[in-house]
C-alpha cells in the first residue's frame, strides 16, 4: 500500500512552494481538494491512490495555501481562480506535462473549469464531483455545511472541527478520530503559514465558463452531501454540453471517494479510458 512519505513530492514555482503526492505510470491524472478548514490532496484523495495509480501517473496536489504548499502572490486584480490556474500550469510545466485528465472537488473544481475553459489543449478529460459553481435551485444557501466552516474561520475548536466533519460524512458510523484529529491539525497548520503579501480578488462566477466548456465532463455527487447540495447537479447538467453525471444514493456526502472508494476508482477509470 502507498504511503504519505513514499510518495511526497515537492516543486518550486514562481517563488512559491507546492507540495504533492505522485505515483503511477501513464496518462497524467491530476487530482485537488476542497477549501475551507484544513482540506489537503493526500487525505481528500488517499483512499484512491492505490487503484488509479495502476492506470494513471496519479499526482494529489495541494494548491497555494493549502496541505503545505506556500502562498502564490496574487498579481493586481487576480481571482483565486486565474492564480489557482496558474500555478497549476507553472506545475505542470515544471513536471513536463503537457496535458492531463483533471480532478476537481468541491472548491478546486472551479478552477479546473476555469483551466478546461482557458486552456483546453492542455487537457484531455475532466472530473468534477460537488463542484462548488452551479446555482442551488432547491436548497437554503449557504448549506448548513458552509456555515460550519466558516464558524471554525471565524473562531476555530476541536468541537467545530467535529461538526463540520460530522457535516462531510453524514453516515457517521464511517468517521475515525484520526480523521478527525488530521482534518483539525491541518487547519491549524494552514492558519500560522506566512500570508501573501498580495491577497487574490475573490471569486469569479464560473457559471458562463462551464458553458464554453469543450472536453468530456464526468460529474460525480452524493445525495446527501450537506456541502454542495445536490440540486448543483442540476445546474451544471443544463450548462455543461458533453456531460454526463453519476449519483450516490444510500446517504453518501461529500467525501465519495472515501465512503465509496471502489466505485468511485471504477467509474472514474472507466470514464478515463474509454
Amino acid at each position: 500500500m502507498l504511503d504519505f512519505e513514499s510518495t511526497s513530492r515537492r516543486c518550486e514555482i514562481e517563488g512559491a512552494t507546492i507540495l504533492y503526492n505522485e505515483a503511477g505510470d501513464g496518462p497524467p491524472l491530476l487530482c485537488f481538494h476542497g477549501g475551507g478548514a484544513g482540506a489537503n490532496a493526500w487525505d481528500n484523495t488517499k483512499w484512491n491512490i492505490d487503484v488509479l495509480s495502476k492506470s494513471f501517473r496519479v499526482l494529489l496536489i495541494n494548491l497555494p495555501g493549502y496541505g503545505g504548499s506556500s502562498h502564490l502572490e496574487a498579481s493586481p486584480g487576480e481571482s483565486q481562480e486565474a492564480l489557482f490556474v496558474r500555478a497549476i500550469c507553472a506545475v505542470m510545466d515544471k513536471l513536463g506535462i503537457e496535458r492531463a485528465n483533471f480532478y476537481g472537488t468541491s472548491m478546486s473544481a472551479a478552477a479546473v473549469i476555469y483551466l478546461a475553459n482557458k486552456f483546453p489543449e492542455r487537457v484531455f478529460k475532466v472530473i468534477l464531483k460537488s463542484p462548488a459553481a452551479g446555482r442551488n435551485l432547491l436548497t437554503v444557501t449557504p448549506a448548513d455545511g458552509i456555515e460550519a466552516l466558516n464558524a471554525f474561520k471565524e473562531e476555530p475548536s476541536r468541537e467545530k472541527m467535529v461538526r463540520i466533519m460530522r457535516l462531510f460524512v453524514p453516515n457517521n458510523d464511517l468517521l475515525t478520530e484520526d480523521m478527525i484529529e488530521l482534518r483539525y491539525k491541518s487547519a491549524m497548520d494552514a492558519r500560522a503559514m506566512p500570508q501573501p503579501r498580495q491577497q487574490h480578488a475573490g471569486n469569479v462566477d464560473i457559471r458562463p465558463v462551464m458553458e464554453g466548456l469543450t472536453v468530456p465532463v464526468l460529474l460525480l455527487w452524493g445525495h446527501q452531501d450537506r456541502m454542495v447540495p445536490l440540486d448543483g447537479a442540476l445546474s451544471a447538467l443544463s450548462m455543461i454540453p458533453d456531460i454526463r453525471v453519476h449519483i450516490w444514493g444510500g446517504g453518501v456526502g461529500h467525501f465519495i471517494e472515501f465512503e465509496r472508494p471502489a466505485e468511485f476508482n471504477r467509474v472514474v477509470s472507466d470514464f478515463l479510458l474509454h
